[in-house]
């Protein structure tokens, strides 16, 4: 049984740019990451056991964790922490160019 995957383009809103800058701000020692730009997350969907209600809600809490795991910045895992910081758009087709799987 092959996995679905699902693929969402995720995009920082100002606010997270804002909370981006507090932060650098206060640790002006620290050496600077790049700012979050625009990410495609992929997720693999269904499954054997997996009952997910709402693919979305699944997505953007996952995104917060992987965030806090990458950046350090700790935010709520909640829908509404994630529509405050971002945009999730679903992407209906990846095209892969190379032909790789």
């Amino acid at each position: 049984m092959e996995m679905e995957r699902s693929y969402y383009l995720v995009t920082a809103k100002p606010a997270y740019r804002n909370l981006e800058s507090e932060l650098t701000a206060r640790h002006e020692s620290a050496e600077s990451e790049p700012a979050l730009g625009r990410v495609v997350l992929e997720i693999t969907q269904g499954g054997f056991g997996l009952d997910v209600v709402d693919d979305e809600r699944q997505v953007k809490e996952r995104f917060l964790e992987y965030l806090f795991m990458t950046t350090g910045i700790d935010l709520p895992r909640t829908v509404e922490a994630f529509e405050e910081y971002f945009e999730l758009e679903p992407i209906d087709e990846l095209i892969n160019l190379d032909g790789d799987t």
